[in-house]
């Protein structure tokens, strides 16, 4: 009888940890600074510095770390590519415009892809094509860009 009890009590102990490690290997929280204004999907940031964090399955929430203001944003798993081991946040530049697209650190688990806002898409559809360039914001805070073709 002791033995079932003992046996009851690890499995239910294993229960109740693994539902908290899922958590902890699937959580994200990352800070940045942005030196120009962006825009997340449909929502429009100043430069500054953000925070993201993960509060619920496919949703991500941008934080503007001075003034508090907040937007959840959807986002969807990025592939295995992507997810090449190093933390970074990318925006795609048209003009001066620049718009959220990736924020990774560098664990698959926890690199994300926002989906194209109508306004990204409606420059990025214009006539005559903007050049795209990509901006990747690095951990040391360097700005690194490089046209779409070089990626």
């Amino acid at each position: 009888m002791k033995r079932f009890l003992y046996l009851a009590a690890a499995t239910i102990a294993i229960c109740l940890i693994a539902p908290a490690t899922y958590a902890q290997g699937n959580s994200l929280t990352l800070r940045f600074k942005v030196p120009f204004p962006f825009t997340a999907q449909n929502s429009s940031f100043p430069a500054g510095e953000y925070e993201i964090t993960k509060p619920a399955r496919m949703i991500l929430e941008l934080r503007n770390l001075k003034d508090q203001a907040a937007s959840f944003e959807h986002a969807l798993p990025a592939s295995s590519k992507e997810a090449d081991g190093s933390v970074k946040v990318v925006f795609h530049r048209y003009g001066s415009e620049y718009f959220l697209s990736l924020v990774s650190t560098g664990s698959r688990l926890s690199t994300y892809r926002f989906q194209m806002s109508k306004e990204e898409r409606r420059i990025a559809d214009a006539s005559p094509r903007p050049q795209l360039e990509v901006a990747s914001i690095l951990v040391n805070g360097t700005v690194q860009s490089a046209n779409a073709d070089q990626k």
